[in-house]
């Protein structure tokens, strides 16, 4: 018997029908519009995203588990994590929960970003019931459901399993909201263990703020990271656009992996002017130089080249990678605000402001613009750049314009580096001696016997040091007294009386009202030992002093007053040990000096031999200095073994004096 045919409501039709097989971007392209709230409004247009293509692929990748988009502000980042939202609504309803950082940022999203996604798309209309959408929930007519949560809230992110979560501007202060409980993305994550890997999805999105913050740790932490390569207009080598070699992170010595495996020199923005820059030499200069070729791209050219760019890894990918970031600046957007010459107008507009607001622009600029960690360098962490403060002064000589001569003196568990600088009225001042002496003999021949020639003088004028400071430092030995205590009793018997005063240093533990203040008296040493008479240190800021060293060789570098210049023999061992710290923020927003080279020995020197001239140093400073004399007769240069040392006179051992 034939049964009658069964007439399906087109609601049931559609409901049965199954999802058609779609990338994230191509849905996009097909289904999303854009809201007034949004830069360009209408049909979502991947002509003018095609960097964020392969991010939001990835988040519907089986083999993909976590995604780490670390990005600017304002280049429609936002709008594809909606796009992720919106792909799983309708393709494969899940349950899914975004987290902000806070309650207010929440119903932002939800009322002005999401209610309007779904109400302004003709496909996803068929889903949205207003009765059904409030500030934090909303179910949708196919069973799908999207929960806001926020990260400064843990109650909000303790509730029912999770397929999906999204956490958005993880550097934000809500996520870093101190409570009894994990933190913000512990507890997002935990809400995902009942899914099998490949079918949950974390997707993690920031612009960063620094090294330190949630952003960098996570995209450091993923097992690949993918970068927009584009084409050059003249050789068509595809490489990765960033700001310059020195706003880089993640490429080491401004190189790259191209695409079939070699290394490669990045490329940089350049214009005319530097930091002094007229508006007329910007507009008529801004172009993108070419890594590979060198060639100059304008605007329209870079942006010709980003539509045609391609997704490619950094390092060589294996196939088993389960947390995969990506990394874009606003170099490689196509609107108004990626233009080059926008750009360079508000990098040079930063030197223009006062020095707070500089700091406060300057990282505003690297994170927002350049989507980089802010790391507050005084000068560039180049070792061949800062070597441009050479100047045509040979090595242990003191120049014509210089008054006096003072050394700072870093002890070690064995031996003593040291810098010796000329100083002028002034405050320019000319490294003419560096290196590392063995023994207390040779330290005592540096700073009471050795005098330096006076460049193109007459009658064999020759300086000795004036001032040292020595730190008091050192460490423990195997056997007998630390090198704390050695150099204790060695400044007892050698800091007046035999030309060069000697002052003992220690770091403070705290910042200090200036550069230096006067310890109290010593009566013991650290093991107990007494110290008859008692000894006073002079406790010196070495943060403070390692800016004023990074500001006066920036100085140097670009020719200007208060110029620290170094010898024309100055080499990379000085360099690198120089720039074997840098000044960040961490997490608590202050700036720390941190350690990111193995030796820093000569930069402790330097710091010495700068405080020893400053008008805060006890005694005064260079321009209280009045005729100094240069009495010593001419010794001649030695340069044995390849040694970089004056010729030091031997004198009997200190001990046995």
């Amino acid at each position: 018997m034939n049964q009658p045919a069964i007439e399906w409501l087109p609601e049931e039709l559609d409901a049965c029908r199954p999802p058609a097989r779609m990338k994230i971007s191509e849905w996009a392209a097909k289904y999303r519009v854009l809201s007034e709230h949004s830069a360009i409004k209408g049909p979502y247009q991947l002509a003018m995203v095609p960097f964020l293509v392969p991010m939001m692929d990835a988040c519907a990748d089986w083999d993909t588990d976590e995604i780490v988009f670390c990005k600017p502000a304002q280049i429609g980042g936002t709008d594809a994590i909606l796009n992720i939202v919106g792909f799983y609504s309708d393709q494969d309803p899940s349950p899914i929960m975004v987290i902000l950082a806070d309650e207010n940022t929440a119903k932002y999203v939800s009322t002005k970003k999401l209610t309007p996604m779904f109400r302004d798309s003709e496909h996803l209309r068929r889903l949205y019931n207003p009765n059904n959408f409030d500030k934090t929930e909303i179910d949708l007519l196919n069973g799908g459901y999207i929960a806001l949560g926020w990260a400064s809230s843990v109650g909000m992110m303790a509730t029912r399993p999770m397929r999906i979560v999204i956490f958005e501007e993880i550097d934000k202060p809500g996520y870093f909201v101190t409570t009894r409980e994990a933190d913000a993305l512990s507890l997002g994550r935990e809400r995902t263990n009942t899914y099998p890997s490949g079918y949950l999805k974390h997707i993690l999105s920031s612009t960063p703020t620094t090294a330190e913050g949630n952003i960098i740790s996570e995209l450091d932490s993923c097992d690949i990271i993918f970068d927009w390569h584009v084409p050059c207009p003249r050789c068509g080598q595809f490489q990765p656009l960033r700001w310059s070699q020195d706003y880089s992170y993640g490429f080491s010595d401004g190189l790259y992996r191209s695409d079939d495996g070699m290394m490669r020199k990045l490329g940089h923005v350049v214009w005319d002017g530097g930091r002094k820059a007229s508006k007329k030499q910007i507009l008529e200069t801004a172009r993108y130089e070419c890594g590979e070729c060198q060639a100059h791209w304008t605007t329209e050219e870079k942006n010709e080249a980003v539509r045609k760019g391609r997704s490619v890894p950094r390092t060589e990918p294996t196939g088993f990678e389960r947390k995969k970031g990506f990394h874009v600046n606003r170099i490689y957007s196509l609107f108004d605000g990626g233009r080059l010459d926008k750009l360079i107008e508000r990098w040079v507009g930063i030197f223009k402001l006062s020095a707070e607001k500089k700091k406060k622009a300057l990282q505003g600029f690297i994170n927002s613009t350049l989507a980089e960690p802010f790391r507050l360098v005084v000068i560039t962490s180049s070792q061949s750049k800062i070597l441009n403060a050479r100047c045509d002064l040979p090595a242990q000589t003191v120049p014509q314009a210089a008054v006096v001569l003072t050394a700072g003196i870093d002890v070690q568990k064995y031996g003593f580096w040291f810098v010796v600088r000329a100083w002028a009225r002034d405050y320019v001042s000319w490294l003419i001696h560096y290196g590392f002496l063995g023994d207390w003999q040779e330290l005592e021949n540096l700073l009471f016997e050795t005098a330096y020639p006076v460049q193109d003088a007459e009658n064999d004028q020759a300086m000795r040091i004036w001032r040292a400071a020595i730190d008091t430092g050192g460490g423990a030995k195997e056997t007998g007294m630390s090198m704390t205590e050695e150099t204790y009793w060695w400044i007892r018997k050698n800091a007046v009386g035999r030309g060069c005063r000697v002052w003992g240093t220690k770091g403070a533990s705290r910042p200090l009202a200036g550069k230096v203040h006067i310890g109290k008296v010593l009566d013991k040493t650290p093991s107990g030992r007494p110290i008859p008479g008692g000894l006073q240190n002079i406790l010196v800021d070495s943060h403070k002093l390692k800016d004023l060293i990074y500001y006066r060789l920036g100085q140097a570098i670009n020719g200007e007053e208060q110029s620290a210049y170094l010898h024309m023999d100055t080499d990379q061992r000085y360099s690198r040990q120089i720039l074997a710290e840098e000044k960040q923020l961490d997490k608590r927003g202050l700036e720390q000096w941190v350690q990111v080279g193995k030796d820093n020995h000569l930069l402790d020197a330097e710091t010495l031999c700068h405080v020893v001239a400053d008008p805060e140093w006890p005694g005064g400073g260079v321009n209280l200095i009045r005729g100094p004399t240069r009495a010593a007769p001419k010794r001649s240069i030695s340069d044995r073994e390849g040694s970089n040392r004056a010729w030091i006179p031997k004198t009997l051992n200190w001990m046995g004096r």
